[in-house]
């Protein structure tokens, strides 16, 4: 089985509707879809549906500093060869980006 993530700042959102289609779209066609965002969104959410996705999708951010080092270290020792290419394709983007 394949699966793939989707990575937004805010998840999610009133406004994120259209992120929120395409990934059951996805989904309905067989994959698995990890759901991140870097932070939760400070909005109060009231549609049924954005509720649900608030449960399926995990904050970055939200486990502080030192769970970020700790993800990175665990990757580091279990995955080493895909956190140097991931850790490569990262720099590459930020030389291209104009942030």
């Amino acid at each position: 089985m394949t699966t793939v993530a989707y990575l937004v700042n805010q998840y999610p959102k009133v406004s994120h509707s259209f992120v929120r289609r395409e990934i059951l779209a996805v989904e309905s066609q067989g994959l698995t879809v990890l759901r991140f965002t870097l932070r939760r969104t400070r909005e109060r959410l009231v549609d049924a549906e954005d509720l649900r996705e608030l449960e399926r999708t995990r904050a970055v951010l939200g486990v502080g500093a030192l769970g970020v080092a700790w993800a990175v270290l665990r990757a580091a020792v279990s995955r080493p060869a895909k956190l140097l290419q991931a850790s490569k394709q990262s720099v590459a983007a930020s030389r291209r980006s104009d942030r």
